[in-house]
């Protein structure tokens, strides 16, 4: 299914897995990356392990970068928002906002997701001007975004501000706001 999927998307964005320098893979479980790196092209079958064991996909390698959120196994699994968390991972890395952990360089991102053994999804990302990403500071991230700090190298609590300076001006509703944040708080 990987592969399949993987060859329809690269096609349709008119890229190779030469092109991708970074990726979110779906690493539920360290075996994965291996199948994974095989099915999305990025090696020869049966070779994934020597990608791995000569640091091929990571910072300084031949290959794509890996999961430079830390991958699922890092980060946790949150089985709904796991495609999020990835989307805005590689959204932030084509920015250039990754900080330390920038994939430099990049104009070009690989996504993929699975669920339960039966559906697969890969997305290609491409820069929409077409250049390669450059490093951006923190304080370029908040002059260029709705935020006053950097979301790709800090996690801060969402405050009803927050969501409304993101929110419709003309067709505004209450049920994703509503109660939430006292719901949350009275959790804590």
């Amino acid at each position: 299914m990987t592969r399949r999927a993987a060859q329809v998307a690269l096609k349709e964005a008119g890229v190779t897995p030469k092109d991708i320098k970074v990726c979110e893979l779906h690493d539920c479980f360290s075996a994965n990356e291996l199948i994974l790196l095989e099915g999305l092209g990025f090696s020869e079958p049966g070779k994934a392990h020597h990608m791995v064991r000569n640091g091929d996909i990571t910072y300084g390698g031949k290959g794509p970068i890996v999961n430079p959120s830390g991958g699922l196994i890092s980060k946790g699994h949150p089985l709904g928002a796991t495609g999020l968390a990835q989307c805005a991972e590689l959204t932030w890395q084509l920015r250039g906002w990754a900080n330390n952990r920038l994939a430099e360089g990049s104009d070009v991102a690989l996504q993929h997701n699975l669920g339960l053994g039966g559906a697969v999804v890969v997305t290609v990302y491409k820069r929409a001007d077409g250049a390669k990403n450059q490093k951006a500071s923190d304080e370029e991230v908040k002059q260029s975004s709705q935020f006053d700090y950097n979301p790709a190298v800090e996690a801060r609590y969402v405050s009803k501000e927050d969501g409304d300076k993101v929110r419709s001006k003309t067709v505004r509703s209450e049920y994703a706001l509503g109660d939430t944040l006292e719901k949350i708080q009275s959790r804590l």
